[in-house]
């Protein structure tokens, strides 16, 4: 056998349609075995034998270029050819950045330039009433960069950077007569798009799709250029939308909703054919991985592998395919003359006979776990779950399950103090609970005070929280108690200045999105988080997991190590069973 040539094929990379098409060379193998040598080459065999026993040894560099070529799940043509899909341009053209040895053609080149530098292009026209800053400029161009290509993203900007202005302002430079758009948002932000839009396009033709049934259908007859919902109704309706013709563009708000793929919604959203989807969300991974995956099935279906495959890759691994589809800013990287925000934490005693209380709870669960195998405790996680919640109640007050219990609360007493403190420096306050019988409660204390305020929990009406907030926003009353879960998303308060969290949630993302219904765009005055941690107890110690969460939103999204959600190990060490 004769050696042939040490090195390896040359490589063109075009698009056509939808698809890349990689074609291979190998000088010196007759047009008949280019077949046989690619497939040689991609099963990462050394060298390949020709027919006529010319030997050609792959270098290392086409190795690598195979390996490449296999992780982006490219798929055999006919020849020398593979076909892989558009989305893995950026990646395909990081791996080939550095090769002498390849051709691409030019709207491939084009592909490849845009994905790595969207604020390179030039600003579409937008017709918004607000002068845009820097960076929304920038989302705006990257929105209709991933357009240009038919591709989805998610806008990952922190909450309180105008993600709903940018969305508007993208889509007004590509609203014809003839456009059709559908935007899903939580039931209480329905109406903060509606202000948005009369606020920033007036002109766009849009209606929110609320109310009973029959009105519901009357407005999906209308035929408006935008229309806005809830997830929920558009559950119900979803009849009616399959029916009344393809939307040009799918956009969901709050799309963490999205987080479970196995939900009813979510199955809807991935067989729901529309031109084009994005999705917003401050914190597209609450908890885990397979948050993201769920929502890039919805938005951008084979972007990522399967299921199983998704769980084996590392979160480096997934930073890196999913890096020009997710875009995020940091507030502290670009809202420079955003005010500051102060965090303190306001640590409080358990009362003797909340002592006692918490320490009977806390012991019988120790007892119950200490002995028990890692398998018993996964199987009951939901009760266990449930005895923590317990201990957290007890730390805000027994009351919220004993309805005889007439003793003190630490953490109550110290809210007094710090609420008669905040009310003598003028300060409005915005107050987060988890637990509504504890907003029942501090709504009492308020009256007792002299101090007037709003309440916003899961069954406040959509259009009685917009008007609750601008009554707020314009000076009225002094404080807005919300659950955490209801007001955790959407809400703009910049009529206040100090946020606090009566008890503590496992999930930084939760907290962050509270502060940042005051510490937001439109904010002039420096922002106070206060914190209350009762001494002694689990809520130190879910402070402490806090840490670890923070660190996987940031792994993700900006390329680095990973975790999942809480561990048995977690439970443990909460529990302070070692």
């Amino acid at each position: 056998a004769e050696l042939l040539v040490k090195g390896g094929p040359r490589i063109s990379v075009e698009t056509s349609g939808s698809l890349l098409d990689v074609s291979f060379d190998f000088s010196g193998i007759p047009e008949e075995e280019v077949e046989a040598a690619t497939r040689a080459l991609l099963a990462q065999e050394a060298y390949f034998t020709s027919l006529t026993g010319k030997i050609l040894v792959f270098d290392e560099e086409s190795q690598k270029i195979s390996q490449t070529l296999q992780i982006l799940r490219a798929q055999h043509g006919q020849g020398g050819h593979l076909t892989l899909t558009k989305l893995a341009g950026y990646q395909l053209a990081q791996a080939l950045e550095t090769s002498g040895r390849v051709q691409l053609s030019a709207d491939f080149q084009e592909l490849a330039h845009d994905l790595a530098n969207p604020e390179t292009l030039p600003l579409p026209d937008i017709a918004v009433a607000a002068d845009l800053r820097d960076y929304q400029k920038e989302g705006v161009k990257w929105l209709s960069m991933l357009d240009k290509y038919g591709f989805g993203g998610i806008l990952a900007d922190d909450m309180g950077l105008g993600k709903t202005l940018q969305t508007i302002a993208f889509l007004s430079s590509r609203l014809t007569k003839e456009t059709r758009v559908l935007i899903l948002a939580p039931a209480s932000l329905i109406y903060n798009w509606q202000e948005e839009f009369h606020r920033f396009a007036p002109e766009i033709d849009m209606a929110v799709v609320y109310g009973h049934k029959a009105e519901r259908e009357v407005l999906l007859g209308q035929q408006h250029q935008v229309l806005v919902t809830s997830y929920a109704s558009f559950r119900q309706d979803i009849e009616l939308y399959r029916k009344n013709k393809q939307y040009d563009y799918l956009i969901l708000d709050e799309a963490q909703v999205m987080k479970n793929s196995q939900t009813k919604i979510a199955r809807h959203l991935r067989d729901f054919e529309v031109g084009n989807c994005f999705a917003l969300s401050g914190t597209p991974i609450e908890n885990n991985l397979a948050e993201i995956w769920s929502i890039f099935q919805i938005i951008l279906p084979g972007l990522l592998p399967g299921k199983m495959d998704f769980g084996k890759l590392t979160a480096d691994q997934v930073a890196r395919i999913i890096k020009p589809f997710v875009l995020r800013r940091k507030k502290e990287d670009v809202l420079l003359e955003l005010p500051d925000l102060i965090e303190v934490n306001v640590l409080n005693e358990l009362s003797d006979i909340q002592k006692a209380i918490y320490l009977a709870q806390l012991q019988q669960m120790q007892t119950s776990i200490a002995g028990a195998s890692l398998a018993e405790i996964n199987r009951r996680k939901i009760e266990i779950l449930s005895g923590i919640t317990r201990l957290r109640q007890i730390c805000d007050t027994p009351k919220l399950f004993m309805d005889d219990y007439q003793g003190d609360s630490g953490k109550l007493n110290s809210l007094r103090d710090l609420l008669v403190q905040l009310r003598e420096g003028q300060h409005r306050v915005l107050i987060f609970s988890q637990f509504r019988e504890m907003l029942d409660i501090i709504e009492k204390d308020l009256e007792g005070l002299g101090i007037s305020s709003y309440k916003l929990t899961g069954s406040t009406p959509a259009s009685q929280r917009q008007a609750m907030t601008r009554a707020f926003n314009a000076g009225s009353r002094d404080v807005f108690l919300i659950s955490l879960k209801a007001g955790g998303v959407g809400l703009n308060l910049t009529g206040a200045d100090t946020v606090i969290l009566v008890d503590l949630w496992w999930n930084p993302a939760v907290e962050a999105q509270a502060i940042s219904r005051a510490h937001r765009m439109g904010q002039t005055q420096k922002v106070e988080f206060y914190r209350l941690i009762t001494k002694g107890t689990i809520e130190e110690k879910i402070q402490a997991l806090q840490e670890t969460k923070k660190n996987l939103v940031t792994a993700v999204l900006d390329g680095n190590e990973s975790r999942a959600s809480m561990t048995v190990q977690e439970i443990k060490e909460i529990l302070g069973i070692s």
